[in-house]
């Protein structure tokens, strides 16, 4: 049981005036089988099912792992001297991971069924084991699309002194890597081990963008029912303003950093997966920045993150949106994709016509080139903050960053979406507890949120628990004990 787990636990069991905060009990129009969508829209179905929004997530087969069956041999990582190879037996693979002894035998052997993959395959796939307890561990050797696709090991692990196979697939991976899984009733209060229903949903479906389709799928099956009342049944986004349209992408395409900081907090009396879209993503969960000037990192999940700093986008006043480039049901690929990315440029931009910037050139191939990413170094995505060429070797190798508590992140953690929001105490409070959860601003943190509990008296024991957590990261062991007790 982790630290904050049983901090929480004290606090309900110590302070029985403070009433629990359980996630909200799931509304009658429920999530169905995405199969149903596609009996009355086919031809989206059809084209969507080629997205990588749609290829997320899946069982690992030999038709969806065909690099798997090509024979490449052992890939051997030389900082931990571990050889890796993906078996297959009988339909089924296996990842094995081993040394050589002394003696020159194989010795430190482990072998785990691959269950899953996590990755369309546009840019990598992960490989994941499913355990007897229903959780999810990521296999440390990944594939990687670039250069043809080649074996490497996944963010975080090319070190010696990696940890194994045992890193948890936890909620907020999943919460975006795929559609939403059933979870035991059990497992759904904060800081609860991720563990997951059979059957596990496989890909992004359209209740991801939609909402809950159960009072659609009724109303169509309903004898009578007009075609505006089917239509109000399910959230289309391009009816919804344009703040609560982009906020469909912002839920899992706006981290400002994979780093420790934290990028978002969820408010405390949600579940992982309460989110629906046409609601504000402000009443879900609020996003944190670093300081202005300390993020300029590219990072894989930053794409809305890093177009919201472009001038384009400020610019706009919200006309400027994902959809404005992206049909998210029909992505185009090569050279049909750079010519409609650059027809998108040119529809505002048709008058840049100097010598220094002659028209009919590749508006996205200059200002929105692809480049290497930060955080997952095997990885090469565009990069959606739209600016004039930044110098350098874009695609050029590099190492991976090894993040440490000596080498994260330290200073104020500055509240970053939604940027409307009313400064209320909750708020207040929310944004102290971002200050210290990932240590980023500890002394500060607590400064401000012990002065805000014991001005405000929230209910909310988590606010209670996250205090008790940060005196425990600063040594402060008499403080965690009076802060359950107070």
């Amino acid at each position: 049981m982790s630290m904050l787990v049983a901090l929480s636990l004290c606090a309900l069991a110590q302070v029985p005036s403070r009433a629990p905060q359980t996630p909200k009990i799931a509304p009658s129009n429920d999530y169905v089988d995405p199969s149903l969508c596609a009996r009355c829209h086919q031809g989206i179905a059809a084209t969507f099912a080629k997205t990588g929004m749609a290829r997320s997530f899946y069982r690992a087969t030999p038709q969806s792992m065909p690099e798997a069956l090509k024979k490449t041999g052992p890939f051997f990582h030389d900082a931990s001297h571990t050889y890796f190879e993906t078996i297959e037996r009988v339909g089924k693979f296996y990842q094995r991971r081993w040394q050589i002894g002394f003696d020159g035998t194989d010795t430190n052997i482990e072998e785990k069924q691959i269950d899953y993959v996590l990755g369309s395959g546009n840019h990598g796939r992960t490989y994941l084991h499913l355990t007897a307890r229903n959780t999810l561990q990521q296999l440390p050797l990944g594939w990687y699309a670039e250069k043809g696709g080649y074996w490497a090991m996944n963010p975080g692990y090319d070190r010696l002194n990696y940890q194994g196979s045992t890193r948890a697939i936890h909620y907020e991976c999943m919460s975006c890597h795929n559609a939403y899984p059933r979870i035991p009733a059990s497992q759904r209060e904060a800081g609860a081990e991720a563990r997951y229903a059979a059957p596990l949903p496989e890909g992004i479906d359209c209740q991801r963008c939609h909402g809950p389709g159960g009072r659609h799928v009724a109303a169509v099956g309903r004898a009578g029912t007009s075609r505006d009342e089917i239509r109000s049944a399910i959230v289309n986004p391009a009816r919804l303003s344009p703040e609560r349209e982009m906020e469909v992408c912002l839920q899992c395409h706006l981290e400002t950093s994979s780093r420790l900081l934290p990028h978002s907090i969820t408010r405390l009396n949600h579940g992982p997966f309460d989110f629906v879209p046409g609601k504000p993503l402000g009443d879900f969960r609020l996003d944190f920045d670093r300081a202005p000037g300390k993020n300029e990192d590219f990072e894989v999940a930053g794409a809305a993150y890093r177009l919201r700093a472009s001038q384009c986008f400020l610019k706009s006043a919200g006309k400027l949106r994902c959809t404005s480039c992206h049909n998210p049901h029909d992505i185009p690929r090569g050279e049909a994709a750079a010519a409609h990315y650059n027809g998108v440029c040119q529809g505002c931009h048709a008058t840049i016509q100097t010598a220094a910037h002659p028209p009919q050139q590749d508006c996205i191939g200059c200002h929105m080139p692809k480049r290497r990413t930060d955080d997952a170094v095997h990885i090469v995505m565009t990069d959606h903050r739209i600016v004039r060429p930044p110098p350098g070797v874009l695609l050029a190798d590099k190492p991976e960053k090894h993040e440490t508590f000596a080498n994260s992140y330290r200073g104020e953690v500055v509240p970053y979406y939604p940027a409307t929001l009313v400064k209320t105490p909750e708020f207040e409070m929310y944004v102290a507890l971002a200050q210290i959860k990932d240590r980023s601003n500890l002394q500060a943190g607590v400064q401000q949120l012990s002065g805000l509990l014991a001005k405000d008296q929230p209910a909310a024991a988590g606010f209670y628990a996250g205090l008790g957590e940060a005196y425990r990261a600063a040594g402060d062991f008499a403080k965690v004990i009076s802060c359950l007790e107070d």
